[in-house]
């Protein structure tokens, strides 16, 4: 009995392909990361690693850099219902990384991956909503969707909301919920949006005048 026991315990652990290539990225070996992932994407099928290894290929990291290759496997992974590999194709399409640019097939697939409750995604096609780009101008729809990202701390999402309650867009104007949401954004070191707070703070709107307030936003907008 003991031996057996201690025969046990002197076996090695065995690991997954993925959490072998996840421990060699804890350890910045991202060559060896990427090589175990690609072969769990292959034998195993698994999206996440699917969505790693275009991940990898997308941003040259211990591979280089190839963009159409990356966006196979966001495909791949993006039929498995990865909504990170969704949101990287959007990305390809919008900045035309090895495509032709193409904002109306990056605002399908931001689409997608939003609805599958990806924060990034979720700001990008609300902001496609706010502008009109690659779907049609839709300011409910856009406060929508840019809420949801910032109510998740993305700060962009968060500076956006400012501009729509400010403006009165999608809702009633309401100069209050603008200040709140500039200053969320402007706490993370969003520069627009603390100079945006100080202009609030400035004129009034939402808050009480302060002209001190409002020169030291101005001063943190330009750092």
């Amino acid at each position: 009995m003991i031996k057996f026991l201690r025969k046990i315990f002197k076996r090695k652990p065995k690991y997954t392909l993925y959490e072998l290539g996840s421990m060699a990225a804890d350890k910045n070996d991202f060559t060896t990361a990427f090589k175990f992932f690609v072969s769990d994407a292959k034998k195993n099928h698994n999206p996440q690693s699917q969505f790693l290894t275009g991940f990898f290929l997308y941003h040259g990291t211990g591979v280089k850099k190839n963009y159409e290759y990356a966006l196979q496997w966001f495909e791949i992974a993006a039929e498995n219902g990865s909504a990170d590999a969704m949101f990287y194709i959007g990305e390809i399409y919008k900045n035309g990384k090895g495509v032709v640019k193409d904002i109306n097939i990056a605002a399908k697939w931001y689409l997608k991956a939003a609805e599958l409750d990806n924060t990034e995604a979720q700001f990008n096609i609300g902001f496609c909503y706010k502008n009109g780009k690659g779907v049609p101008k839709n300011d409910i729809e856009a406060l929508k969707w840019l809420e949801l990202a910032a109510e998740k701390g993305n700060m962009k999402a968060q500076y956006n909301m400012g501009i729509m309650c400010a403006g009165g867009r999608g809702m009633p104007k309401d100069d209050e919920a603008a200040v709140e949401w500039y200053r969320k954004a402007a706490m993370q070191g969003y520069s627009i949006a603390m100079y945006n707070l100080g202009f609030m703070y400035q004129s009034g709107r939402g808050v009480k005048r302060d002209y001190k307030e409002a020169v030291k936003w101005f001063k943190k907008s330009g750092e």
